[in-house]
């Protein structure tokens, strides 16, 4: 497989960024002006643990930080070998028709600070990891599009 280099150099943006995105802040949580507690999404993950909501520790972990590794990681490993045949690249093409999922966890802190901004006394602000999180699920969809879509030339094919 003939690499194609835009592709290559989304998938390494992306993969600091989700690592950066996961365990910086995405949402500060400020209650009565006095209390101030802020969460990443490792962090939000490990609270539904905590918390015994299972069932929504299962959900938001695998979309938030499952998924998004694993597609970055796999399409990273299709690239960087070249591979057009097998099963990885059958596995890139599946991520790449669920990664609109992978902005789940975007929605759920978008709803929070919402519901948050309707209370008079606790108030929500996004946070940097937000940022970089979104930046990584948009660069390694973007890639994967690319590296899906790939198809090698009439003489390259076996």
């Amino acid at each position: 497989m003939k690499r194609d280099w835009v592709a290559g150099i989304l998938l390494l943006s992306a993969a600091p960024l989700l690592l950066v995105g996961l365990w910086l802040p995405v949402i500060s949580v400020r209650s009565m002006l006095v209390f101030a507690r802020d969460f990443s999404l490792i962090d939000g993950v490990l609270e539904f643990w905590r918390s015994g909501n299972y069932f929504l520790f299962a959900i938001i972990g695998v979309f938030t930080v499952l998924l998004p590794t694993m597609k970055i990681g796999t399409a990273l490993l299709v690239w960087s070998l070249g591979l057009s045949h097998g099963w990885a690249p059958a596995l890139v093409t599946q991520f790449d028709r669920i990664s609109r999922w992978s902005m789940l966890d975007v929605l759920v802190v978008a709803l929070t600070i919402l519901l948050l901004e309707g209370t008079l006394v606790t108030r929500g602000d996004i946070g940097l990891g937000f940022v970089f999180f979104g930046g990584a699920v948009i660069l390694s969809t973007m890639a994967t599009h690319r590296i899906a879509r790939w198809r090698p030339p009439a003489d390259d094919r076996i």
